[in-house]
């Protein structure tokens, strides 16, 4: 690899590990300066990389050496690029050729002038021009981590970012719970106003901070068993035993029932697919370890709780056959499946679903009215703005890139020299995947900024483990 592509590439990397660390702590991403300054991070980070990759000179043998992986040409993965530019080319399709803006105080659409106005075009020229700022910026985060696993050193520090990125709100959550805060720390209620109940941490809802904690859960699990499994230096090891111990908790304190449904079932698939080696491990240690290290961890575990209201969380579940037949979601989710011959082809637009759904709703039954900035179901919602087409190639991009991994775990990595760290990060990836897709069909995690970065920066390891050596 030559210098230009080496500085480019460590440049975009440390862009990235600074928006994984900003993004979830500036609201969780949910505001629109969150937005905007992610989208100029991840921008800055893509336009880095690439011109390193355009300037910079392959040579093999000076990249297999550093890399340690893998071959650093540029070695594209077609699928992904073809999937990329058509996206690219819809969504920016329908924001540029807009036939609407919406104004937003009025609850009025205006019409345009638009450049095609017999081709389909959006319903809000400014929501579909923003949100495809964001698309693209998320898809370049998903080449550039691609690019950014064939090195072995960028591999860990990725992984790493996004265990204590993930770990720092979990802890601050507990922090809020133990003080009994009745806002973010930094927020203040008005006289008057009625607390938030749902926020966690710097999520201002539940479902939203489970899904956070769970795309970070699987790598913080892993480099705990990756520094006990091994010899490493005590401090790391100690941390990430604490990591674990505090997402643990943070998990069953934040009130998100799918939250806590997922991170049990990512657990116990991480259990099953790694009992041989845990029991393999466990077998060597002495009797007297394993006991100090489990009345360690109990003594931690109850101060812990003691602290973090666990209780008010788990108390959510004895109301859950009550509230879960009668929730509004479901009414909603109809009026949504009633309305897809509508979205066609192409939808309604990248981003428009608030300004699309009032206009629905006045043919829906009376539990489906009220304001819904997001559909609790983001399939739905894509297909709604993006139409099948669009909706077929996200599909692709999401579960395409689990794929690559599955199929590269099964039969690649055995007869490959996959160093262990390749193999644990991918299986990694593919838990923490399938648990924020599975929380999709219920909520809108993927519509919220800091959890689309984590997700993308997930099926970048994905995608880019298909370059990774047969032999």
């Amino acid at each position: 690899m030559s210098a230009k592509q080496s500085i480019g590439r460590d440049a975009a990397g440390w862009l990235l590990v600074v928006a994984l660390f900003y993004s979830p702590w500036d609201y969780g991403g949910t505001g629109a300066s969150a937005i905007r300054n992610l989208n100029w991070i991840l921008g800055a980070a893509f336009f880095v990389w690439l011109i390193g990759r355009l300037f910079g000179r392959s040579s093999k043998e000076e990249g297999s050496e550093r890399t340690g992986i893998s071959d650093p040409g540029y070695n594209k993965s077609w699928v992904l690029l073809a999937v990329s530019v058509l996206l690219l080319l819809i969504g920016w399709g329908m924001a540029l050729n807009a036939h609407f803006i919406s104004d937003a105080d009025y609850w009025i659409s205006l019409p345009l002038t638009s450049p095609l106005p017999n081709a389909p075009g959006s319903v809000d020229y400014a929501l579909s021009i923003a949100w495809m700022w964001r698309a693209t910026a998320l898809l370049g985060c998903v080449w550039v981590v691609a690019d950014l696993i064939q090195d072995k050193q960028w591999l860990l520090r990725i992984w790493w970012a996004i265990g204590l990125a993930g770990g720092s709100i979990a802890l601050f959550g507990l922090l809020q719970k133990a003080t009994g805060a009745d806002m973010i720390f930094w927020e203040h209620l008005e006289r008057g106003e009625t607390p938030v109940s749902t926020f966690f941490a710097t999520y201002y809802y539940h479902g939203n901070a489970g899904a956070f904690l769970n795309l970070s859960y699987p790598a913080i699990l892993g480099l705990a068993w990756r520094y006990v499994t091994r010899r490493a230096n005590p401090v790391a090891r100690a941390l990430w035993l604490t990591l674990a111990l505090i997402m643990s908790v943070a998990v069953a304190s934040d009130t998100s029932r799918m939250g806590q449904s997922i991170a049990v079932a990512m657990v116990l698939v991480l259990l099953v697919f790694s009992l041989e080696k845990v029991f393999r491990k466990v077998r060597h240690l002495e009797w007297k370890t394993v006991l100090f290290a489990l009345l360690a961890g109990g003594v931690a575990l109850w101060a812990i709780v003691q602290t973090s209201q666990i209780d008010r969380s788990l108390g959510r579940w004895d109301r859950f056959q009550s509230t879960w037949t009668r929730d509004a979601r479901w009414l909603v989710d109809r009026v949504a499946l009633d309305a897809l011959p509508e979205a066609g082809a192409v939808g309604f637009g990248p981003g428009t679903f608030s300004v699309v759904f009032p206009h629905l709703q006045l043919k829906a039954p009376a539990g489906a009215q009220g304001s819904w900035l997001f559909l609790h179901n983001d399939y739905l919602q894509t297909l709604l703005e993006w139409g099948w087409v669009g909706g077929l190639l996200w599909g692709v991009v999401l579960f395409g890139g689990m794929g690559v991994a599955l199929w590269s775990l099964m039969h690649r990595s055995r007869s490959a020299n996959w160093s262990p760290r390749q193999r644990v990060l991918l299986a990694l990836a593919l838990v923490a995947l399938g648990g924020v897709a599975l929380h999709a069909a219920v909520d809108f995690p993927l519509q919220i900024s800091s959890i689309q970065l984590f997700a993308a920066t997930w099926l970048g390891v994905c995608w880019g483990a298909g370059r990774w050596p047969t032999g």
